[in-house]
């Protein structure tokens, strides 16, 4: 693992674009503020709630469906055993619920969490991030070629860190 730290942000960025080409290189960034104009910088995030929220709206429908048509119909005041309009509001927090259910669990799956420990933090560059520094890691098995690259980039530091 490779680790870079540069002093502005856009340097990170070209570096990190350019890492990006090489085949079996897999690239990080880290800074103190968010990435503003990264590509391919999507989240499957939002697909994840629209999925666990129609997953609970209508579990929610189909269970009060269920329970008021198949397991325990009664008839009052002549209402019909599918009383849908009665169904919205528990439909509705039942969708809320699933939405922000599969939003933590999502996240919490896509940024890999709870990660206690990564090797990516031993090194020196990354006391930096928090203070307004700027670091690429890459992950590869080329470290010669890789560290090539960051040099032409003019970076602070390139360190090498695990094995």
């Amino acid at each position: 693992m490779i680790v870079a730290a540069f002093i502005t942000e856009s340097a990170m960025h070209d570096a990190a674009a350019e890492l990006r080409q090489v085949p079996g290189c897999a690239v990080e960034t880290y800074g103190a503020t968010q990435p503003q104009n990264e590509e391919g910088a999507w989240s499957i995030l939002p697909l994840v709630m629209l999925g666990g929220g129609m997953v609970g709206g209508l579990g929610g429908f189909g269970m009060q469906a269920y329970a008021t048509t198949i397991s325990y119909p009664l008839d009052i005041g002549g209402r019909p055993d599918l009383s849908w309009p009665s169904y919205i509001p528990a439909t509705f927090e039942l969708a809320v619920l699933g939405a922000v259910l599969a939003g933590i669990f999502g996240y919490f799956i896509t940024m890999r969490l709870p990660r206690l420990y990564d090797p990516v933090d031993d090194a020196v560059a990354m006391r930096d991030v928090m203070a307004g520094g700027h670091v690429v890691v890459a992950c590869t098995s080329d470290i010669s070629g890789v560290r090539e690259i960051l040099a032409r980039h003019d970076p602070l530091s390139i360190e090498l860190v695990g094995s």
